[in-house]
């Protein structure tokens, strides 16, 4: 749990994140990443997902204050929690609960069990009082500290202790968002100073009276249940009654259409086209016009309510001058602009499609280039592509009329809230299908896109 709120108020700092409804995602979107990345880079043989239970717990018993002073949930978090956990089912990674203790409690005993078993074992943990459990075989991965691991060596240069005196440190010091109380007047640097000296915590009672500062001694001497009962607070249980169960916490491979589905909603664009292996378009009748007959029959095989789907190579030219920075404005400098307002001198070549699956491509030089020329000026043959503007701007030397479709358009008359209408964007949003990126294909999807868009376009 800890890492979820941790991503909630790292994005609530940077930016939100929502959906068109309205339902809050960045949370979703940090754990997400964040447990990809894990797999990613440690590909671990067993993994679990622990979560804290509502239920109130051994703790609560022991002082009834303990958490008092934490605020409820942000509601905004609370909506995102179930679909972390669908997230978590999705990835085939089991969810770990106990009531009557804490998420830290279920893994310290996890983690023991495993080292009984002869294992080793990461902890997948900021808090730094997970650190108590490290030894020779548990060690904890801090992800967001560029994923810092941590042995005995390295407790010891962050705290200043080493593992088995964590707890020392941290019942001295008390947690004010735990409200554990802790030692009045010890701080952080008191609190390492007293172990080092005296090796522990009872240590520190028992020689209370030789402590020289006047603040430490008194609290020390005139605190000391709430001091051993802070101690009992921060101690992570490690013989919870729960089965470690290896095989059940094998990753397997990720229920991709669970992970669909869900992004979908969630609307993560980036996560469908990264994450998953979405469907690849089915190959395609795609083939290069040998000749003007090609094109004829094309173009006879259109039915009369379907327009003639183009697809134009990227033939606009880098900028060519590297002398010239952006002016302090952001814009670039007059030269480089005007290189890309001019016109494409060079004619591209085209792909054309009528027919779902199918679709023919036409170089500049193909015999075929003057039936499609002719075809492309004929204002009574309709055409549908994608992004008009930059079409006309690289068609600029051709006769092109009769354009009465923008699958580009289409998408943004639909939704104008998403980012990106680019071409594979809307196919992987409408068709789940990631392109090839094959100028043919990106006719046949044209053609298909503004089918389907223009329908809703009209529906709305």
């Amino acid at each position: 749990m800890s890492f979820i709120f941790r991503a909630y108020h790292a994005m609530a700092r940077q930016r939100g994140m929502s959906t068109r409804k309205g339902l809050p995602t960045a949370a979703i979107y940090v754990f997400v990443n964040m447990l990809r990345k894990l797999r990613d880079d440690f590909s671990p043989q067993y993994l679990a997902a622990v979560f804290d239970v509502a239920a109130p717990t051994f703790r609560d018993q022991q002082y009834k204050e303990y958490k008092a002073n934490r605020s409820e949930m942000p509601g905004d978090l609370a909506q995102q929690i179930p679909y972390i956990r669908h997230a978590l089912d999705a990835y085939r990674i089991p969810i770990l609960e106990v009531p009557g203790y804490e998420a830290d409690d279920v893994i310290g005993t996890l983690a023991t069990k495993a080292v009984a078993e002869g294992r080793a074992v990461y902890v997948v943990s900021s808090d730094k009082d997970m650190l108590q459990l490290v030894n020779d075989r548990v060690l904890v991965l801090n992800p967001p500290k560029d994923n810092l691991i941590a042995d005995a060596a390295k407790v010891e240069e962050i705290l200043g202790v080493p593992p088995a005196r964590v707890i020392d440190v941290m019942a001295l010091r008390g947690d004010s968002i735990d409200n554990i109380p802790g030692a009045p007047g010890i701080g952080d640097k008191g609190s390492v100073e007293l172990i080092q000296r005296f090796g522990s915590l009872e240590g520190a009672l028992e020689h209370a009276a030789e402590v020289e500062r006047k603040t430490y001694r008194e609290s020390l001497q005139n605190n000391r249940e709430q001091i051993l009962l802070s101690k009992e607070l921060v101690t992570i249980k490690c013989d919870v009654d729960i089965e470690l169960d290896v095989e059940k916490m094998h990753p397997g491979e990720p229920d991709v259409e669970a992970l669909r589905s869900l992004f979908t909603e969630l609307e993560f664009t980036s996560l469908l086209k990264e994450l998953l292996p979405v469907v690849e378009a089915a190959p395609g009748n795609y083939r290069e016009a040998k000749s003007a007959a090609d094109i004829e029959s094309l173009l006879k095989a259109r039915p009369p309510d379907v327009p003639l789907a183009l697809a134009i190579e990227d033939v606009i030219p880098a900028p060519a001058i590297e002398e010239e920075e952006p002016s302090d404005e952001g814009m670039l400098p007059l030269q480089q602009q005007q290189a890309l307002l001019a016109p494409v001198e060079k004619t591209p070549s085209l792909a054309i499609a009528v027919e779902s699956g199918s679709a023919l491509t036409v170089s500049p030089d193909s015999e075929a280039n003057s039936v499609l020329k002719a075809a492309l000026a004929d204002k009574s043959i309709p055409k549908a592509i994608h992004d008009w503007k930059t079409a006309a701007h690289a068609l600029a030397n051709l006769d092109l009329d009769g354009i009465t479709h923008d699958s580009r358009l289409y998408s943004y008359l639909i939704d104008p809230t998403y980012s990106s209408h680019r071409l594979p964007d809307v196919a992987l949003r409408y068709f789940n299908l990631k392109l090839g990126g094959s100028l043919a294909e990106a006719a046949d999807i044209t053609g298909r896109l503004t089918t389907t868009l223009r329908k809703e376009v009209e529906e709305a």
